[in-house]
């Protein structure tokens, strides 16, 4: 593969990534899922009045944008709201009725706490007929958090900090957290038991189940100590974790939020999959013949690359993009810099280049443009990627054991650095060949 072959596959999976992003941006997703029509809000087919205003609450790296949707076709009507979002994603100004703060993520942080002691306070308040509109997206469990009695902040970070080392995927992530909070599992919406509540999701959970998606603040709970005690002890980490999480686990009976009731609307409004098919058919219009080869995919994330370049290998010669849809764990080992989608791109590379697959890319990015702390959304490598790195003096298998797969890319090329997107629905994988191979012309009769 020469520069030029490598580089225009390079701007084709960024074209592709971008088409992707777009389909599932925040803003655009609430504003198809809302119409106001002739002073009632309609929602998912159903009409609903708004006597006294609508209060929002929105939590996670989306709420941002998903709030400016909702204040384009609601702005009159919101007349109050609190906004918890990720460190960085709060940059556009909204109007002051509407309370924005930031917080740390994955590992909670105090901000968080207090802003979602101070959004609880707001419900707890809410006039009789005040309608809740709920905005929820990925990261809003470590977003909003309000410890239950006998736990700390401190011990909700180290056991979150012992899952992700240890390299538990999300959905048992939550399902350890929710039975610590009293905000998870239905909790924020047991806070005004007597509005009623819309909550629109943009999803970041394989599967779209809304208990999982930020733990399920606003939907009947999945919150069961027995779960959580059973996958800390199926990730090793039961031992390491705080004294007061165990003893809180083994004698709490923590009872799942009040949840949806009958007046609840509770509505996915984009997930990976949308991302996907975006992606798919930019590549048609592109005249690139695409495949889906995954969806919903989760595993390890150098067992993934691997398995992903084992499909690049059987590929068809009349098919020239594989793309599919996930997201992938890493257990660290090392101490290196990466996250899930790098060292999904480089351990791809050294399977390419152990195959000899000269003529393809593998990509791995992160729809919110945040891999881990690594400040990028993935890389996209190739089957030359190992032997660049190599010349750099950074030994790529090596830096595969150690978890060190920034560096590798930093000195090979192909880190995608695409900031905060402002929309979360996991990862998509890419793979691109660069030439179409030779095939002979069918002989003419006659």
């Amino acid at each position: 593969m020469n520069e030029c072959d490598l580089q225009t596959a390079r701007e084709t999976v960024r074209r592709l990534f971008a088409a992707a992003l777009r389909a599932v941006e925040p803003a655009s997703a609430v504003k198809l899922a809302l119409t106001w029509h002739d002073g009632a809000l309609i929602v998912d087919g159903r009409l609903i009045a708004t006597p006294q205003g609508v209060h929002l609450v929105a939590v996670g790296k989306a709420a941002v944008a998903m709030t400016h949707g909702a204040l384009e076709v609601l702005d009159g009507t919101i007349v109050s709201g609190d906004v918890i979002t990720k460190d960085g994603h709060a940059d556009d100004v909204l109007p002051d009725r509407i309370r924005v703060h930031e917080a740390g993520h994955p590992i909670p942080d105090e901000r968080g706490v207090d802003a979602t002691s101070r959004a609880l306070a707001e419900l707890e308040s809410l006039p009789g007929g005040r309608l809740v509109l709920a905005l929820i997206s990925g990261g809003g469990s470590a977003l909003l958090e309000a410890p239950r009695d006998g736990l700390s902040l401190e011990d909700f970070r180290s056991t979150t900090d012992l899952l992700l080392r240890a390299g538990a995927p999300i959905d048992a992530l939550n399902a350890v957290r929710a039975p610590m909070s009293r905000v998870k599992a239905g909790g924020l919406r047991a806070t005004a038991p007597d509005a009623v509540w819309i909550t629109l999701i943009l999803s970041d959970v394989l599967g779209n189940d809304p208990r999982i998606i930020a733990s399920g603040p606003t939907v009947a709970g999945r919150s069961d100590p027995d779960v959580a005690l059973a996958i800390l002890d199926r990730f090793g980490v039961r031992n390491a974790a705080p004294a007061a999480v165990i003893t809180h686990l083994e004698s709490d009976t923590a009872r799942p939020g009040a949840g949806a009731t009958v007046d609840d609307t509770v509505v996915i409004i984009g997930d990976n999959a949308s991302a996907v098919d975006a992606a798919y058919q930019a590549a048609r219009n592109d005249g690139i013949e695409p495949r889906i080869v995954w969806t919903a995919v989760e595993g390890e994330a150098a067992v993934l690359a691997r398995d992903f370049v084992e499909l690049v290998a059987k590929a068809p010669a009349g098919i020239d993009l594989l793309l599919g849809g996930g997201e992938a764990t890493v257990t660290v080992r090392g101490a290196g810099r990466g996250g899930r989608n790098t060292e999904f791109a480089l351990a791809a590379a050294l399977e390419l280049e152990r195959r000899g697959l000269h003529d393809w890319v593998v990509a791995s990015l992160g729809t919110d443009g945040q891999d881990a702390m690594t400040g990028l959304a993935g890389a996209i490598g190739d089957a030359k990627t190992p032997d660049r790195s190599r010349a750099a003096g950074i030994n790529p298998e090596e830096a595969l054991r150690g978890n060190d797969s920034v560096t590798v890319f930093e000195v090979a090329g192909g880190a995608v650095s695409t900031g905060p997107t402002g929309t979360n629905v996991n990862d998509l994988y890419f793979a691109v060949r660069t030439r179409r191979p030779v095939q002979m012309n069918p002989t003419r009769e006659g």
